[in-house]
């Protein structure tokens, strides 16, 4: 199922629930990591069509499924439970599309068409669902050890910032008026002719 007839959808009330797999929401995709425990494997998504309490042609929108994300704070597979309910009603131009007011209320309003996909929207509202920022309630034991240890293990290597500060302090002891070389002698007279020159 890739199109539907939200008109024709409406008015026969039709219905429609199954499965898309994971591999196939490319763009959800780019958020998920590979999953080795093979829990996620699709989402599962269910729809019902009819004509909202105002008569316009309307479809409620149900999805559930597993995806793996990356854990933000521990850095393991995180597997979040998608369970989501939308409801959306249609218009029939864009102009109509675009007088609609931003509000708090739930329904969303979309362009209608006969040959609407269903599929991409699918796919929108999974994405619409994903947390911004995914971590565990509780990150498995060892995993933040381990990552704190290997942070640790990279910081050990970058070199210090101010390392090479040691080797020019230690120049300018050296030196008996305490001043490092200079390429050439600075003419504070005529450092003083343009100061003056200014007031």
């Amino acid at each position: 199922m890739n199109t539907i007839d939200v008109y024709e959808a409406s008015r026969s009330g039709a219905q429609w629930q199954g499965s898309v797999p994971l591999a196939q929401l490319t763009r959800l995709g780019a958020s998920l990591v590979p999953d080795p425990a093979g829990r996620a494997t699709a989402l599962h998504y269910a729809c019902h069509s009819g004509p909202d309490a105002l008569g316009r042609p309307a479809l409620q929108l149900r999805l559930e499924g597993v995806l793996p994300l990356r854990c933000d704070r521990c850095g393991e597979v995180l597997h979040f439970t998608l369970a989501a309910a939308s409801v959306f009603y249609f218009v029939d131009t864009e102009e109509q599309l675009a007088a609609v007011p931003i509000d708090d209320t739930p329904e969303e309003a979309l362009l209608g068409s006969t040959h609407f996909d269903l599929a991409e929207l699918i796919e929108d509202e999974a994405i619409l669902q994903l947390p911004i920022s995914p971590r565990h309630g509780r990150c498995p034991a060892g995993a933040l050890a381990g990552r704190g240890a290997a942070a640790q293990g990279t910081a050990a290597q970058r070199p210090h910032p101010f390392a090479g500060l040691a080797g020019l302090k230690d120049g300018l002891a050296a030196r008996p008026d305490g001043c490092a070389e200079s390429g050439a002698p600075i003419d504070t007279a005529a450092g003083s002719k343009k100061r003056s020159g200014r007031a």
